[in-house]
């Protein structure tokens, strides 16, 4: 969970005061970073047992996930639930949701994950 937390204020980091059209580079070498991560933190994958080391996949892009925007947002001092209008995600929740729906999921998203974590293992 720390190289998780780590690299996502990393990346937060990264992208203050930048901004991207186009961000599937960016989440595809994110999506590389946390699955390495995820490999290193639950190395069964490499004797064949790959559940947990979906899983750990699984919480870690939740931890990613759920705080990478606040992070971004603190950073470049805006309101910390501020939602942007690039991505297809962010035009998504301002057309048909809310920053508290948003929220509400990225937890929900976080617990589930974390749960059903320990429950494979």
């Amino acid at each position: 969970m720390i190289p998780t937390l780590t690299f996502t204020i990393l990346s937060a980091l990264y992208d203050n005061g930048k901004r991207f059209v186009d961000h599937t580079p960016r989440f595809i070498f994110r999506a590389i970073v946390v699955g390495l991560i995820s490999i290193i933190e639950v190395p069964a994958i490499l004797v064949g047992i790959w559940k947990p080391t979906l899983f750990q996949f699984l919480f870690n892009t939740a931890i990613f996930y759920g705080i990478f925007d606040y992070v971004l947002n603190i950073l470049e001092k805006r309101r910390w639930n501020y939602i942007g209008n690039t991505s297809n995600i962010d035009q998504f929740i301002n057309k048909y949701g809310s920053w508290k729906i948003q929220f509400l999921f990225k937890i929900l998203f976080i617990i589930v994950t974390f749960v059903l974590k320990f429950k494979i293992i």
